[in-house]
């Protein structure tokens, strides 16, 4: 298994063609469930509990 890190990976600007940023749709799909923000949390009891979890889903 190859493991990266913050150096082996790059973001590349482009160009955006949306007129507003509402019109965008940045969110998730993980376990068959859908998430409005694109963030997912570590599996951590110090990290997250079930109030946090029904907060961003």
């Amino acid at each position: 298994m190859e493991i990266f890190d913050y150096e082996n990976i790059l973001l590349l600007p482009r160009k955006c063609r949306v007129e507003s940023r509402s019109e965008c749709d940045a969110s998730t799909e993980l376990g068959g469930r859908q998430f409005r923000i694109p963030v997912v949390p570590a599996n951590m009891k110090t990290v997250v509990d079930e109030s946090i979890c029904a907060w961003l889903a």
